[in-house]
């Protein structure tokens, strides 16, 4: 008995280390195993998606491809093909199906090799979500053995549903899909939930070798896939899942041929006809957000840009690059705002993203400084525009297109002429130098300056008190300059090029929405907008045909040397800038013209055409942009003219107000209209003024 108790005390104090041992093994391993909320499928790292306004997918971001969705968005058949071919016990095991792993280890020793696997699902979501990556991918028993303790531990702490999630939305499928609904958007173009008994079955075996099991590979790798897609067809029959007919039919289905010739007709990931405008966004989501939120953060970027009208402006850049190929174009930019609030339609920054030689990863739309240009005549808006402002000018007065010295500096026009003195109307219509030159000289450039910047163009300027500033020499950004035009436009509001709608993460929690109200600031005068859009009317009335019978205004913009020309304008709802003009990769220009730089050292980067004027880009990219965008798109009503605008009768000879006989001319009431009568102020050497027999008073005036 003594013995017998002795036994009992020893056996049970062995029993009692033994189960210490047992458990302090366990937390050992296990201890550190992270909750289900560090570790649930919703904090996988996860695909981005820049989508258009429509919600059309334009580029996917990632590390690892992945859109993690519920359990419940995963096809049964999916669901079950997987089960069958990785882990039939699923349901019933602890998370280690001890009698497959004694069978796989037996295996591994007879053959030398490990090619029998004996991992279950709950082990491999362990390997693939618990384990650091170095671990994982260790080969040592310890490894294993935790591995198998943590998978033990896992099942008492979740249920099979969420292991079974994890796994779906975890495991690589190859081509860099992660998660089922990846693989499924990859492969087959459909979701995850909408899966076919023959598509289930396919994806179903790549997770075993994703390199080897290629369908979009080579012939061997192929080939490897259907084989693979055989044996998990048999397995479904072997459980049931399937009969064997219906695995054969399957099996001889199209299903591999389709899928391969899908995915040949999908565009490359970083499409070309959207490059610029997703170098932008991405650009903008970095600074804000950071690099890992966007590219494992699974956030969906719903942008401004609509694809139809993106692929319209892409459409007329290469148009007019071709047109003008012999005058040595070979590069041109677009871009299309909505003028009410700076949301970009299109961004087409270069006419090939791709082609090095014309440095076509430099986005000519100005969104970034090295994409800055001058803008030639178009800059004139803001000399005019200043000078109405303040009352200096009206639409009427007659501006010197005859002294060609300004300053003690002789200036010519682009057709060498003289016009004599003619209206401020004509001259911007014609886009004459000399009259814009006096008026800037007058008025002074920090007025100008000032009147630029704060229509939001933020590009200094380089001498503000030379003249010559107001022929567009210096660089601005193209995307400034249309959104500084959008404020005649739209009544008079400062807006800025803006290309995020709304960001969204992946549980849908929105992070940051458009708000087009948010500080939106008047910068001029409504009355002001709508007289220099009527006064842009008049460019369009001179080169663009039949586009004046449409509420359109615009003006044309030539550097000098013809090294870039551009057509900027708008609609009541849309703005639209064109450029063209030639590039280098290199320091040395080689579009042929580089003699016509007589005042500045040609480069790659400035390297003139031959002759092309901004009204060329107007008639061969702008205009039939605008015709074509229209022909599926209802043409807005007119501008309506503010209270604050006025019509009264001028006369020719000095612009100067007369009772009738005169023209009709508009002008900003009280600062903005004519100040003396018809004939009291003559330019230097016109004959004196002789009212017309017409106007000579009545001795009996009529009750009229």
């Amino acid at each position: 008995m003594r013995f017998s108790l002795v036994a009992l005390i020893v056996i049970s104090c062995t029993a009692l280390v033994g189960t210490g041992a047992t458990i302090g093994i366990v937390d050992y391993f296990a201890g550190d195993l992270p909750s289900i909320d560090a570790i649930q499928a919703a904090n996988l790292i996860q695909t981005t998606r820049i989508v258009d306004r429509n919600g059309a997918l334009i580029q996917a971001l990632y590390h690892e491809n992945r859109t993690v969705v519920p359990l419940s968005r995963i096809s049964l058949k999916l669901q079950r093909a997987t089960i069958d071919t990785e882990d039939r016990t699923f349901y019933v095991n602890s998370g280690v199906d001890y009698r497959r792993l004694v069978i796989a280890i037996v295996y591994d020793l007879t053959h030398h090799s490990s090619a029998q696997g004996g991992s279950t699902i709950t082990q491999q979501v362990v390997k693939n979500d618990v384990l650091d990556t170095s671990e994982a991918q260790s080969r040592t028993i310890s490894r294993k053995f935790r591995e198998l303790l943590l998978a033990e531990e896992m099942e008492r702490r979740y249920t099979k549903q969420q292991i079974l999630e994890l796994y779906l939305n975890s495991i690589n499928y190859g081509n860099g899909a992660y998660g089922a609904e990846a693989a499924s958007e990859t492969y087959f173009q459909v979701h995850a939930s909408e899966l076919s008994w023959a598509q289930a079955s396919f994806l179903a075996g790549l997770p075993q070798a994703p390199s080897d099991y290629d369908p979009f590979g080579t012939p061997d790798q192929l080939a490897l896939a259907k084989a693979r897609w055989r044996e998990v067809l048999d397995g479904l029959v072997a459980v049931g899942d399937l009969s064997g007919s219906a695995a054969d039919a399957l099996y001889a289905s199209d299903l591999v041929s389709k899928m391969v010739a899908a995915h040949r007709s999908v565009p490359a990931a970083h499409g070309a006809l959207t490059a610029h405008f997703v170098d932008y966004i991405v650009s903008y989501i970095k600074q804000r957000y950071g690099e890992q939120a966007l590219y494992e953060g699974g956030l969906t970027i719903t942008t401004t840009l609509d694809l139809a009208t993106q692929a319209l402006a892409d459409k007329w850049v290469k148009s007019g690059v071709r047109v003008y190929a012999k005058r040595g174009v070979n590069t041109g930019a677009m871009l299309v705002m909505n003028p009410s609030d700076g949301e970009v339609l299109a961004m087409v920054g270069s006419a090939d993203y791709e082609n090095a030689s014309i440095r076509g990863q430099i986005n000519l739309t100005g969104v970034d400084p090295l994409g800055w240009r001058g803008v030639g005549s178009s800059f004139k808006v803001y000399t005019y525009g200043a000078a109405l402002q303040a009352g200096l000018v009206t639409p009427a007065s007659l501006l010197n297109d005859s002294t060609s010295v300004i300053g003690g500096h002789s200036f010519s026009d682009w057709d060498g002429k003289h016009e004599g003195y003619i209206s401020l109307r004509t001259a911007l219509a014609q886009s004459r130098n000399l009259p814009a030159l006096w008026t800037y000289s007058s008025e002074g450039g920090d007025r100008v300056v000032s009147f630029m910047h704060n229509l939001g163009v933020t590009a200094p300027i380089e001498n503000p008190q030379g003249v010559a500033t107001t022929l567009g020499h210096d660089a601005l950004s193209m995307a400034e300059h249309l959104a500084a035009y959008s404020a005649f436009d739209n009544g008079g509001y400062r807006v800025a090029p803006h290309a995020v709608l709304r960001v969204t993460d992946s549980s849908g929690r929105v992070l940051e929405a458009f708000d087009p109200g948010a500080g939106r600031v008047s910068v001029i005068s409504p009355e002001l907008g709508y007289v220099m859009t009527d006064l842009l009317r008049g460019p369009v009335k001179l080169y663009l045909g039949g586009l004046a019978s449409h509420p359109v205004a615009g003006k044309s913009g030539t550097t000098e040397a013809y090294t870039g020309s551009i057509f900027i304008g708008y609609t009541p709802n849309l703005a639209v800038a064109a450029s063209l003009m030639h590039i280098d990769a290199g320091p040395v220009c080689s579009s042929g013209y580089a003699y016509l730089a007589t005042n500045f050292p040609p480069s790659g980067w400035q390297c003139p055409t031959s002759v092309l004027f901004g009204e060329n880009v107007g008639v061969s990219v702008w205009k039939p942009f605008l015709e074509e965008y229209y022909s599926s798109h209802r043409w807005p009503a007119f501008w309506a003219q503010p209270a604050g605008v006025v019509v009264r009768q001028v006369c020719a000879y000095d612009g100067g107000y007369v009772a009738s006989g005169g023209y009709g001319e508009i002008f900003l009431r009280g600062v903005g209209e004519p100040r003396y009568p018809c004939g009291a102020n003559p330019y230097p050497g016109e004959a004196p003024y002789v009212a017309p027999a017409s106007l000579a008073p009545l001795a009996s005036p009529s009750p009229h």
